[in-house]
């Protein structure tokens, strides 16, 4: 099974700016867009970021209380005869006192350092509330740990030209009532006014009962589609994005799970196909070759079908105007 992730990062309707042809909403990605509340800036920092955050707040408060100490050296008692207790002194006995350690060597002798010690002792439960709540959520969080191809394909499926692309479960863990959605997101005008459209794509299977090792997700490029009739050009043009998202129930934690990615138009690759993943290793031993996971090969030019395919029971509408060619 494959040992990394790639991480792709959805777009945002929201100050975007254009890389390579698609939208990006490059301020708005990562942890950094939660600083303004903190609760999700710590559950979306990388954990050393969050273990450095953890004790730089835990130094700082004991540096402050320090200073307050500071105020009243003589306050605190213990120390060794003849001997003035130091501002270094002051920070060691805050964090006694902020863990709630008491060796018993110093101690509050004045009014002023047990009213200081009564208010650290009090942020000391707060901060060891707060910081065991954190990392508890953040232990306790479930992720899928999902890998997408690299690039999705137009191939040919069932006589249409099929979008196509792969989803693997990386920790190959049982994923209950795994769904999958897709939707084209591309730049429309209407009565001189420019708009982010997002349409949903039908794809041939959209859920798994349970999502183990890979799925192929396809969408059947009918005339139904909202990718008919347009080229690679129009694609770029119009700046569209494919967007992905999964969702399921883990099934040892029995706690939802997301994933998200995208395709721009340059991850499209037109006149390929996935390579074959299946393998027999034996006459009843069949093996997945995860090395061919993200691999393509070369395919005849496929143009669509003159006639529209539909289904069963559906009024045939009439025939819209000849589209163009992928690729």
């Amino acid at each position: 099974m494959a040992q990394q992730v790639e991480r792709r990062q959805p777009i945002r309707s929201v100050r975007m700016s254009q890389r390579g042809g698609v939208l990006h909403a490059e301020e708005l990605q990562g942890w950094h867009r939660h600083w303004r509340e903190p609760y999700r800036f710590m559950l979306a920092i990388p954990w050393p970021g969050f273990l450095l955050s953890i004790a730089a707040s835990y130094l700082l408060l004991n540096l402050a209380f320090t200073l307050l100490y500071a105020l009243d050296l003589d306050g605190i008692g213990g120390a060794p005869a003849g001997q003035r207790l130091s501002v270094l002194d002051a920070f060691f006995f805050s964090v006694q006192t902020l863990g709630s350690i008491g060796y018993g060597v110093l101690h509050p002798s004045s009014l002023w350092v047990n009213l200081v010690v009564t208010v650290e002792a009090l942020f000391g439960l707060l901060f060891i509330a707060v910081t065991t709540g954190l990392a508890f959520s953040r232990f306790s969080r479930s992720r899928a740990r999902l890998r997408f191809s690299r690039v999705a394909t137009i191939e040919p499926w069932q006589g249409h030209p099929t979008l196509t692309f792969r989803v693997a479960n990386v920790r190959q863990n049982s994923l209950v009532d795994g769904r999958i959605r897709a939707s084209l997101a591309m730049n429309e005008e209407s009565n001189g006014r420019r708009m982010r459209r997002i349409v949903p794509l039908p794809l041939v299977r959209d859920q798994s009962i349970s999502f183990q090792l890979m799925w192929t997700v396809m969408h059947r490029v009918d005339p139904h589609s909202p990718l008919f009739g347009l080229d690679r050009e129009e694609l770029e043009r119009r700046q569209a994005e494919i967007l992905v998202a999964f969702q399921g129930l883990d099934e040892i934690l029995l706690a939802p799970v997301h994933f998200r990615c995208s395709y721009g138009a340059a991850d499209l690759r037109l006149g390929e196909q996935f390579r074959d993943m299946v393998r027999m290793d034996g006459p009843n031993s069949v093996c997945l070759d995860f090395s061919c996971f993200d691999e393509t090969d070369l395919q005849d030019p496929v143009l669509r079908p003159e006639t529209p395919v539909h289904g069963e029971g559906e009024s045939r509408s009439p025939d819209p105007p000849a589209p163009r060619p992928w690729g």
